[in-house]
């Protein structure tokens, strides 16, 4: 990592799972800053609206973790990672909010299953490494991998 900014550097990650990845929220010009930082690395799809997410988990490629603003066009994140939970109970489903907000619906989310939580607005460097993260946590579940997850110094 950088000493200065705390990000890592260039080749500092290490996926050792891939994990197909759905980001939706309303802003589709940070929606194109984070497929454009992270879509080289990890697969990264993104849809702004509800209807969008719904059409793709219908007909398109299966995902692995799906993240969701708080605010879409057509609805709310929370209602639609509620629904998500029902159909597709595999998916790993993370929720972003600001600070301030995520500690005013905190105690809802405990009755929507949703284990992580992201800060909002989505910086793509966080994203990754949440991904990384996940991408390690289910390497280890699975136990098909036993390399370490970042290079030993």
């Amino acid at each position: 990592m950088s000493p200065r900014s705390g990000e890592p550097a260039d080749g500092a990650l290490r996926y050792h799972a891939v994990l197909k990845t759905l980001l939706v929220d309303i802003d589709r010009a940070m929606l194109q800053h984070c497929l454009a930082r992270v879509g080289g690395r990890q697969s990264l799809t993104v849809a702004s609206s509800k209807a969008q997410v719904l059409h793709l988990l219908r007909h398109g490629p299966s995902f692995d973790v799906i993240v969701a603003c708080e605010r879409l066009e057509d609805g709310s994140g929370l209602a639609l990672l509620s629904e998500i939970h029902g159909k597709w109970p595999h998916l790993i489903r993370v929720f972003c909010s600001d600070q301030q907000r995520l500690t005013l619906v905190r105690g809802r989310l405990s009755a929507f299953r949703l284990r992580h939580t992201l800060n909002y607005p989505i910086r793509p460097t966080h994203l990754e490494l949440m991904l990384v993260q996940l991408a390690h946590a289910k390497v280890k579940s699975t136990g098909r991998f036993r390399r370490p997850l970042y290079p030993e110094d």
